[in-house]
């Protein structure tokens, strides 16, 4: 109980900066800036989480099992990392300086942003090892300084010249402060020496084996981030500065899933590794608490959503009140959906998860593409929904199929493999 609470913590106050200073910058900028800024922050997410590679999920796993490695572990993480972010910037710096249709100032603040964004990676990165070993107390501690500061930075540079640039360096400030801070609390934990020292080979096998996540992580938040990309691209800024505006809301609710996913996967990974009997019953505790959670958010969304709209955005905002209900039926979704998707992470059926995430993928943006020309902004919630809908299906129908091949211990020699592979990747070494 004391690392949910201290996770907890942790995640609201990460959420309450990040969202909190995102809603004021709605409110002051308007619609179509905002919409600039959503679209900005978009694409800065993909990129980060296209560098990640599945890095920081495998290291929780691996760490988890395995705690004796976690310096190990995070060294090679990290230079891994290094070495997707360095040739990324090398094609988006020119890119956004000289070839995207932006003003010039818009230019500016897209580099900022996206640094910005780069850097808070690292340090979600650096902090997974604090979630591995049990040390919750270290990450809430950097996390709540760091996201006071990140609230103060954002708040002075509205207050002083409201302007893009201005917030962007105080994004830009702020979340390399964060990286600073995680990364050297992680250096006094850990050996990290060998950062800069990674052979050829090590990287290589760090890349090899967390591919599965990366396929897994990169396919489950890229598609979450295209819708903003998609409003915007069909129905204009000032629209997807509207949907922004709500579904960042929403957002707010996603890293409590991940709250639990940090908990229960290690956990489950340790039981797995040790062969621990009452799975399934562990599994319909994971399932108990992600329900609950989602059904609070949901009534949350439905309930104060149209006080939000009304009385902290204004008019301006007004088509916002059209999509609670179904960013409320969303949220429940997809909370039940992380639960069966944790479960199936923990037992290493990651190409499962992946097949899922693809296929339901691919029926949301095509309902996107389809419904958003003819019905609006109103339409993506429902079809996202819809594409959850059909994800937890996918998840479902695939951890009942494994359940009962465990009890009955009849595993077909495809399964087999795979189950092996899965617990190869847990009891062997790995660099």
């Amino acid at each position: 109980m004391r690392d949910h609470v201290l996770m907890g913590i942790t995640t609201g106050a990460r959420t309450a900066a990040a969202l909190g200073t995102l809603l004021i910058l709605a409110k002051t900028l308007g619609p179509s800036d905002f919409g600039f800024v959503s679209v900005v922050i978009t694409w800065s997410t993909i990129v980060a989480l296209v560098t990640d590679y599945g890095f920081g999920m495998r290291a929780l796993r691996d760490i988890g099992a395995e705690r004796g490695r976690a310096g190990e572990i995070m060294s090679a993480s990290l230079a891994a990392k290094t070495l997707m972010v360095v040739p990324a910037c090398l094609v988006l710096v020119p890119l956004t300086l000289f070839w995207f249709d932006l003003q010039p100032h818009e230019r500016i603040a897209a580099l900022l942003f996206l640094i910005g964004t780069l850097a808070n990676s690292y340090g979600d990165l650096a902090l997974v090892v604090f979630r591995s070993i049990g040390q919750f107390h270290r990450e809430t501690r950097i996390v709540v300084a760091t996201a006071l500061l990140h609230f103060a930075l954002i708040g002075l540079a509205i207050y002083l010249q409201n302007d893009l640039i201005a917030i962007g360096i105080a994004f830009l400030v702020s979340r390399l402060i964060y990286a600073a801070f995680a990364v050297g609390a992680l250096s006094r934990l850990l050996e990290l020496g060998g950062i800069l020292r990674q052979s050829w080979r090590a990287l290589g096998e760090r890349f090899k084996v967390s591919a599965s996540f990366a396929l897994d992580s990169g396919a489950t938040n890229i598609f979450a981030q295209l819708d903003v990309i998609l409003v915007n691209h069909i129905a204009g800024r000032e629209a997807a500065g509207i949907y922004y505006a709500g579904s960042r809301l929403l957002q707010g609710a996603v890293p409590f899933t991940v709250l639990l996913a940090s908990v229960h996967i290690p956990r489950y990974a340790h039981r797995l590794h040790n062969n621990a009997s009452g799975l399934l019953r562990y599994g319909i505790r994971i399932l108990g608490e992600f329900m609950l959670l989602g059904i609070v958010f949901s009534i949350g969304f439905y309930v104060f959503g149209p006080l939000y709209t009304d009385h902290f955005l204004g008019s301006a905002y007004e088509q916002l009140n059209a999509l609670w209900l179904g960013f409320a039926c969303f949220t429940a979704a997809r909370f039940l959906t992380a639960a069966l998707g944790v479960q199936l992470m923990a037992f290493g059926a990651g190409y499962l998860r992946t097949l899922g995430i693809v296929v339901s993928g691919v029926v949301t943006l095509t309902c996107y593409w389809i419904f958003i020309p003819s019905h609006g902004i109103q339409a993506v919630p429902w079809v996202a929904t819809f594409g959850m809908v059909v994800l937890g299906s996918i998840y479902g129908l695939a951890l009942t199929r494994i359940f009962r091949n465990r009890a009955a211990g009849s595993i077909s020699p495809v399964d087999a493999h795979r189950d092996a592979r899965a617990t190869r990747s847990l009891k062997e070494p790995q660099v």
